[in-house]
């Protein structure tokens, strides 16, 4: 039986699934780039589906890792104006991020509900999608290691008696590094917050899902993680949906 694999390349991680001839997908792994040669690929390949947001050396190394699979049709899939009953809000389609967009596609497909979709990996990005898929657009602000780097490089003296490496929320910092720690931390924190009051002051919704994915996640308060919803594999099933009907844009 020949599968389909599905993959979210991101900026550290990637992420892959396999999809069975009923169109039923599977999460595979979720390793650093590095980490790919200990995942060899023993089943036969129908096709290759992959979204890219990494960078040209993260690229090479994924495409060195299926070289063993070239006999498979890779499709590279890219943002589109309207897909699966979800509707670009740029103006320039691709110029959206292909993880946001399949993202907003997966969450459509499983539930056609409003939305904010926020990842917080090496950025933070927020997407608003209301019940008739059309995206409202979105936010992006550096994540919270980009935080801590943009201070720390310009004072690395701050981190000289760092015990830690990651902040936390609501709490007070009592030394400079976790002053900073703590800071990137709550900034994180408040920007979701002001997601949630926008959709309900802004957009008067009061009936809408919250999805959450990205390693910075774990950092949030419980009141959020309760509030929402923790969903890590939405670019893969956005992937899926071009993957059974055989759709790409690339």
């Amino acid at each position: 039986m020949a599968h389909k694999l599905l993959i979210d390349a991101g900026n550290t991680r990637v992420k892959a699934a396999l999809m069975d001839t009923e169109g039923h997908m599977e999460p595979w792994f979720n390793a650093d780039y590095e980490e790919l040669a200990h995942h060899p690929i023993a089943m036969k390949l129908d096709s290759v589906w992959v979204a890219v947001v990494s960078g040209q050396q993260q690229n090479d190394k994924l495409a060195a890792w299926l070289s063993a699979h070239q006999q498979s049709k890779v499709f590279r899939v890219q943002s589109e104006t309207v897909a699966f009953g979800v509707t670009n809000a740029y103006e320039k389609p691709t110029n959206l991020g292909v993880d946001r967009w399949l993202a907003m596609v997966g969450a459509y497909d499983e539930q056609p509900k409003a939305a904010v979709i926020i990842d917080a990996g090496t950025a933070i990005t927020v997407d608003w999608i209301d019940e008739q898929g059309r995206h409202l657009g979105g936010w992006i602000a550096p994540g919270v290691e980009l935080m801590k780097n943009s201070v720390t490089q310009r004072a690395p003296n701050v981190f000289n008696d760092s015990q830690q490496q990651w902040g936390k929320a609501q709490q007070l910092g009592q030394s400079t590094p976790d002053c900073l720690l703590n800071g990137c931390v709550n900034t994180f924190v408040g920007l979701v917050r002001q997601a949630m009051a926008v959709s309900e002051t802004e957009l008067d919704w009061f009936d809408y899902r919250i999805l959450l994915s990205g390693g910075s996640i774990p950092l949030l308060p419980l009141d959020i993680k309760r509030r929402g919803e923790i969903r890590t594999e939405l670019v893969l099933q956005g992937l899926a949906c071009y993957a059974r009907q055989e759709k790409s844009t690339a």
